[in-house]
């Protein structure tokens, strides 16, 4: 165990010197304490103007709501409140050991604290590879997870403009990212082999490149999920996670939930509601991004995405579904796990295991965008 850490220590501070970009990572939201540790710590209080440095191992403790209040009383948006780092590249935030530095930001609506992780590209990328994937998956699986997720990084950094306290969050709403001792050597060479290469539309420009766990046969473009219009992307038959993973799912829906739920996406989405609450699904195919439903005689169409954003993956775990009425109850059946755009991590675990390389995975799911090197050191 030591060796390994040794190990994963040297390679990860080696990749900081490397003339890579840095990312500001959203770690943990809305904490009342926080207490970060290190060796030979610089502490910065951006409010205060003022900076520390210590000697030795030393836990510095911060109290967020009495600390911050007096600070806050004209601040309405989060604030910069300390930057803390260490010379060994490494600091700790409770069990966890992060590459970098910790930003402490302040909300003045809570009165609490959220963490940010400031770190280098190529670091992240190693931590996140183990949390998205998994680090002992097949090399080339996880190569084209890298690239996937560079991208995905890097375009929000572009998007950013550098003038916001993060770029992304480390949850399912943008990528999960891990801690220092999550990487491992194949999540290592992963990254270094692929260090600084993105994937470009066909205009030559950088989009977001997207993944998940299981399609369920088939991907979907951004626009049949989100509504918006990525360039490059194309849905494209996949049967390579169908073995593998969750297997196909179904669900029950009582008729009032499902008029609830439909009134709810169309006040959101369509500027509509439901006028009759007698409701009739119209026949229906599983890799069809739209549901249509008879309200008594009127005709709703909604996106089977917005209903999956309201229900929760609970009771839709992906996209791809069928909903049907059958004895005064809505019965949905549905295949794969996650919105199914881009990237279907479980296909790529099977291409791999068949000797594709990462690159025809990335063709595969990803046809007319094209592998760039945005950086190398």
């Amino acid at each position: 165990m030591l060796k390994t850490g040794c190990f994963l220590l040297i390679a990860l501070i080696a990749s900081a010197h490397a003339a890579v970009p840095s990312l500001k990572v959203l770690i943990a939201k809305s904490l009342s304490n926080v207490v970060v540790e290190g060796m030979d710590l610089h502490k910065t209080i951006h409010t205060l103007k003022k900076s520390q440095q210590y000697r030795g191992r030393k836990s510095i403790s911060f109290n967020c709501r009495p600390q911050l209040r007096k600070k806050l009383t004209v601040q309405s948006s989060p604030l910069l409140i300390a930057s803390l780092s260490s010379p060994t590249g490494l600091i700790s935030w409770g069990k966890h050991k992060y590459q970098g530095e910790l930003h402490l930001l302040a909300d003045p609506k809570t009165e609490r604290c959220d963490l940010v992780n400031f770190i280098p590209l190529e670091a992240y990328i190693t931590t996140l590879l183990a949390k998205e994937m998994n680090g002992t998956w097949p090399l080339e699986a996880l190569k084209a997870q890298a690239v996937a997720a560079r991208t995905y990084a890097l375009d929000r950094v572009r998007k950013s403009h550098g003038g916001k306290l993060y770029d992304l969050e480390s949850s399912e709403k943008d990528q999960v990212s891990g801690t220092f001792f999550d990487a491992t050597e194949k999540t290592l060479r992963a990254s270094k082999e692929t260090e600084g290469e993105i994937l470009i539309g066909p205009s030559g420009k950088i989009a977001p490149a997207f993944f998940h766990s299981k399609c369920g046969g088939k991907t979907l473009r951004p626009d049949q999920v989100w509504g918006g219009v990525e360039e490059g992307y194309r849905s494209v038959n996949c049967t390579f996670c169908q073995k593998t993973g969750m297997k196909d799912w179904n669900a029950k829906l009582q008729n009032k939930k499902l008029v609830d739920m439909v009134d709810q996406v169309l006040k959101k989405y369509y500027s509509d509601k439901i006028i009759d609450h007698n409701i009739k699904i119209m026949p229906d195919s599983l890799h069809n991004s739209e549901l249509r439903i008879y309200a008594g005689d009127r005709l709703h169409i909604v996106k089977k995405s917005y209903l999956r954003n309201l229900a929760g993956r609970g009771i839709l775990p992906s996209n791809n579904f069928i909903m049907s009425n059958k004895n005064q109850e809505i019965h949905v059946e549905g295949q794969g796990y996650g919105h199914g755009v881009g990237l279907c991590q479980l296909g790529a675990l099977e291409l791999a295991k068949r000797g594709y390389d990462y690159r025809q995975i990335l063709s595969f799911y990803f046809p007319r965008h094209k592998i760039k090197t945005a950086y190398q050191q």
